[in-house]
């Protein structure tokens, strides 16, 4: 059964259950990176970038990895998932990015809540349909 999320969440609260095997992991077209991870509970989690950097660079770094702790870094905002060959995904805004430009990265949970995060510090938890449930902060 997949884990509850309120709309009314914060990162805080999303980011601790986003762990898992990494079951995809591809660059898309322009420079996106889309990854899917599969939960405890067997759902799929989807992370997709736009406007941001990523480490490692070549998404085949992270097939046969799982996702064993997921958060924010405070000072960079930068998203850190440490993975379990002991090295780390991290994606980071990109440093152009305008205040009005579309989020950095989404994270679209099993149940449908999407945390939309950046540029800058800026997040948004909302619902797959378009509801918002959060302002940005």
């Amino acid at each position: 059964m997949p884990v509850a999320i309120a709309l009314d969440s914060s990162p805080a609260n999303v980011l601790p259950e986003f762990r898992g095997p990494i079951v995809a992991a591809q660059v898309a077209f322009p420079d996106v990176l889309h990854v899917e991870v599969r939960d405890a509970n067997g759902e799929l989690w989807k992370l997709a970038t736009q406007d941001a950097r990523w480490s490692p660079e070549d998404p085949q770094a992270l097939r046969g990895q799982s996702i064993m702790r997921a958060g924010l870094d405070p000072a960079s905002g930068e998203l850190r998932c440490d993975l379990s060959d002991g090295s780390m995904l991290v994606v980071a805004s990109d440093a152009a990015s305008a205040k009005d430009d579309p989020p950095s990265w989404e994270l679209i949970t099993p149940t449908g809540v999407v945390l939309e995060f950046g540029p800058g510090m800026r997040w948004q938890i909302a619902s797959a349909d378009g509801v918002t449930g959060s302002a940005m902060h």
